[in-house]
């Protein structure tokens, strides 16, 4: 039933998009952390030890989808966040979409991901203490994949459970409106000095050694993106779309479990070119961007 024990934290994988690994505390308050894995193991745990506390580590619908499973839990999710829970169009402006997007994202978010408005019952900040009975963990607000997103430090367990600063080989996502290279960057290496044995993460293998090297690799990924990008900007001036097609992230467009890897690609392409203009290695003239020599 569960893919990594350590007391009382248990480890559901859940498969690809639009679903996400969760993180079960069997305690006296029982809690899910992301309800997004398996629908079968999580109504299990619940009957077993009916679940008391609903905790979304970001406003992402790949890892509420099965919330609505539980509607007698208490909701705790980063204060920056919240308004997402409150309003699909909320969530919905983060991905910028244009009308006919707009239209499909409600489809979906609403008949595959279930989607309901629901009050958060606590609204987190950083360094809150959350206790379940035995069992305690520290809130660390780790900005940049969304402004809200968080991870959470069990230290008696000495496990980290990164949420979506996930470790996975493509890199770190920052494709939202609100996402940011920066905000990403200086998470990640505050969460690679926090000395744990196991990190636990949202996506992918989803469990890892606690090896700071692991995080501080995951961080480069942004900076060998920068460098490919400067790299494709040396041959001429490029337009964004031109830049989004080269596909320094994702490779060439295509569509993943119903994700348009292009739509993100450009996304972040987009804040790259931002932030390279920032840092004076870049120039726009036009709808064209040149590479400062």
């Amino acid at each position: 039933m569960f893919d990594f024990e350590r007391g009382p934290l248990k480890f559901v994988h859940g498969g690809k998009y639009p679903h996400c690994h969760t993180l079960f505390v069997d305690d006296a308050q029982s809690a899910l952390i992301d309800a997004a894995s398996r629908e079968d193991v999580l109504k299990a745990v619940h009957q077993k030890n009916p679940i008391r506390i609903l905790i979304n580590s970001h406003g992402h619908e790949d890892h509420f989808i099965f919330n609505y499973l539980f509607p007698k839990a208490r909701l705790m999710v980063h204060q920056a966040d919240a308004h997402t829970f409150r309003d699909i169009d909320n969530l919905i402006d983060g991905y910028d979409p244009t009308p006919s997007e707009r239209k499909r994202w409600r489809a979906f978010i609403t008949e595959k991901c279930h989607y309901e408005v629901r009050e958060p019952d606590r609204l987190l900040k950083d360094g809150d203490e959350l206790t379940f009975g035995n069992t305690c963990c520290r809130v660390i607000h780790t900005p940049g994949h969304t402004p809200g997103h968080c991870a959470f430090h069990f230290p008696e367990e000495r496990v980290l459970y990164t949420a979506d600063l996930d470790l996975v080989r493509a890199g770190p996502y920052y494709g939202d409106v609100n996402s940011s290279i920066e905000q990403t960057l200086d998470s990640l290496e505050r969460l690679a000095a926090i000395d744990v044995e196991v990190y636990l993460a949202s996506h992918g293998r989803g469990i890892y050694d606690g090896d700071p090297d692991l995080i501080r690799s995951y961080a480069d990924i942004i900076y060998k993106r920068e460098e490919k990008l400067l790299e494709f900007l040396a041959h001429g001036p490029k337009t964004l779309e031109a830049i989004t097609a080269h596909g320094i992230i994702y490779g060439p467009p295509r569509v993943v479990s119903g994700w348009d890897l292009s739509v993100s690609e450009r996304a972040m392409m987009k804040k790259h070119l931002a932030w390279l203009e920032k840092k004076g290695k870049v120039c726009s003239e036009g709808d064209h961007f040149h590479r400062v020599l």
